[in-house]
């Protein structure tokens, strides 16, 4: 066969190896100054919302009407003793209960629960809402379903 090496200062290289090394090195240059090169005509652009025809917000300094803010804040679930409950909390209060502990073979605790834009705030939410829990499946979660021992090795 062939002696396919070459010497470049006292080092010797494989041919095939030098190409090798090449091809790859001109393929990660293209992808690299070409990542942003349009490949079938088509320019994708970011447009965003165009609430104002077009114009800026109309915004004036002279104009220092303050901002209604009372629909920001979500309703006080604080109850009280000896007090009745605010109807927030009376409405968490009437979810429907959940079957706890779950049946044999279910898993999932949040299966069968309903998910409301409502609901929410809530630790549990997913494409539809949060979780409308209940206080009993709230408690069951949080004490691990029976399993959290507050003086324990675990």
């Amino acid at each position: 066969m062939y002696n396919m090496d070459i010497s470049f200062m006292g080092y010797k290289f494989n041919v095939e190896i030098l190409i090798l090394i090449g091809v790859v090195y001109l393929i990660l240059v293209s992808h690299t100054l070409c990542s942003t090169c349009n490949t079938m005509g088509i320019i994708e652009t970011f447009v965003g919302a165009n609430i104002n025809n077009g114009e800026s917000a109309p915004y004036s300094l002279k104009n220092n009407k303050p901002v209604d803010t009372s629909s920001w804040m979500q309703p006080s679930l604080t109850i009280k003793h000896g007090e009745p409950a605010s109807p927030a909390v009376q409405q968490i209060m009437d979810r429907k209960n959940q079957s706890l502990p779950l049946p044999e073979g279910q898993l999932d605790i949040l299966a069968n629960m309903p998910f409301k834009p409502e609901c929410c705030p809530n630790t549990y939410s997913n494409s539809m809402g949060c979780a409308c829990m209940n206080p009993t499946t709230y408690n069951y979660l949080i004490n691990r379903g029976g399993n959290n021992v507050p003086y324990s090795e675990y």
